[in-house]
């Protein structure tokens, strides 16, 4: 049976739910995404407000019902016990986490390219050029093969050095494209502080196969975590980010609750 509406939470749905109906509204007069999802950390359009305003914004229906049920499912509980201000800052502190996290895990990951890209631009020669297509697939499979005959036909020829540095900009441009959105990694977060403090609680699975909390929270984390190791380039789920929520909403709950102070969570 689910728990009455808390104030937070309710505002959280409404909230979510006009911005989302604002996004299908403005999104061919105004750049929202540009403007509000989170970006990579070295993107043109990254700009800090964004570790903030992500978690506000969905990328389809779908993603936005979702994470409003788990909201609602899930964070009634802890507002009930914990009062709206410290629940509301939990929530916040999670998507933020959340997007630090992703954003750094990001930035490493793409880091080796991205100082294999500088080098390029500032020794922009035909040599320094196939090397960096010889080492990433992805950089080469996109590049026109008119353009590498060109360099490699006339490697000494003027203007060859500042076509390379154009074709670096370009790259640099693909290499930290992509943008996040989304409340997932803050109901991660929720997600953990319901199974470390209600760990028995039973969760009804598909409304038929009932499941402890703990379990559900440690099977679900597994999968994400097994979903992040893949890394599939086709897969648009922003799984580190899931899994850096619930690590954010854990030690929260973990160390605050760890000094025996239950009354005061922050």
């Amino acid at each position: 049976m689910f728990l009455p509406l808390t104030p937070v939470v309710k505002n959280l749905l409404i909230v979510n739910g006009l911005i989302f109906l604002a996004q299908i509204t403005f999104q061919n007069k105004f750049p929202v995404d540009e403007w509000f999802a989170q970006h990579h950390f070295l993107s043109k359009d990254f700009r800090p407000h964004q570790l903030l305003t992500y978690v506000f914004m969905h990328g389809s229906f779908q993603h936005l019902f979702f994470n409003m049920l788990g909201l609602f499912m899930f964070g009634t509980k802890l507002e009930m016990v914990w009062g709206a201000k410290r629940f509301l800052t939990f929530y916040l502190i999670c998507g933020i986490g959340a997007g630090l996290i992703s954003g750094l895990a990001t930035l490493v990951e793409t880091y080796p390219v991205i100082s294999d890209l500088n080098f390029l631009q500032d020794h922009p020669t035909a040599r320094n050029f196939n090397m960096l297509l010889s080492k990433y697939d992805w950089i080469r499979v996109g590049v026109n093969p008119a353009f590498t005959n060109l360099v490699n036909a006339n490697p000494n020829a003027p203007g060859i050095g500042q076509e390379i540095i154009s074709f670096v900009d370009q790259a640099k441009t693909a290499a930290t494209a992509g943008q996040m959105v989304g409340a997932s990694g803050a109901l991660f977060g929720i997600l953990a502080g319901v199974a470390y403090l209600f760990p028995n609680d039973m969760v009804m699975i598909y409304l038929l196969f009932p499941l402890k909390m703990k379990w559900l929270v440690l099977i679900y984390g597994g999968i994400e975590l097994w979903s992040a190791i893949q890394n599939n380039p086709n897969d648009q789920v922003a799984h580190v980010a899931h899994l850096g929520g619930g690590l954010v909403g854990f030690l929260i709950v973990y160390f605050s609750y760890r000094r025996g102070n239950r009354r005061k969570l922050f």
